[in-house]
């Protein structure tokens, strides 16, 4: 729709903004019961280009003309939760989204405070967007495995 900034997409699994996903896991289509392709739009085609931006390795895509497409997140695998690691997460999401032109502004990069127990490598993310031509923000939280 020419009126839409945000558009429609195909929808992919494991790449919804409320499902647990790193970025060496395997998406793939969702098909409808009449075994068409299904679409997400709106809002939801907005999280789901985030969440592929930032667990797409940035030169992944270079070989299809889309050198800067990804984030660098993946660099941070194999670090410790600390400071200096969440400082630089927020920086390479900050990178990575600056590209995305549906995108008006960031408005918070967020990380919630690291646990002492079986996820004290997880880094939960929460990001809030205001997308271009809508007055209200869009947040969602990832996480990011930093095991691998």
């Amino acid at each position: 729709m020419a009126n839409d900034p945000i558009g429609t997409d195909i929808q992919l699994t494991r790449r919804l903004f409320d499902q647990l996903t790193s970025d060496r896991e395997v998406v793939d289509l969702i098909a409808s019961a009449s075994g068409d392709v299904q679409t997400v739009s709106g809002r939801e085609n907005l999280a789901q280009a985030i969440v592929n931006r930032l667990f797409t390795r940035k030169g992944e895509l270079a070989r299809l003309g889309h050198p800067n497409y990804g984030s660098r997140l993946y660099e941070l695998i194999g670090e410790p939760n600390n400071a200096r690691v969440r400082g630089l997460a927020e920086l390479y999401i900050r990178e990575s989204l600056a590209q995305e032109p549906r995108l008006e502004a960031i408005t918070s990069i967020t990380f919630a405070a690291p646990s002492r127990g079986f996820t004290r490598n997880l880094l939960e993310i929460t990001i809030s967007v205001k997308p271009v031509g809508e007055a209200t923000q869009l947040t969602f939280v990832i996480p990011l495995n930093l095991e691998g």
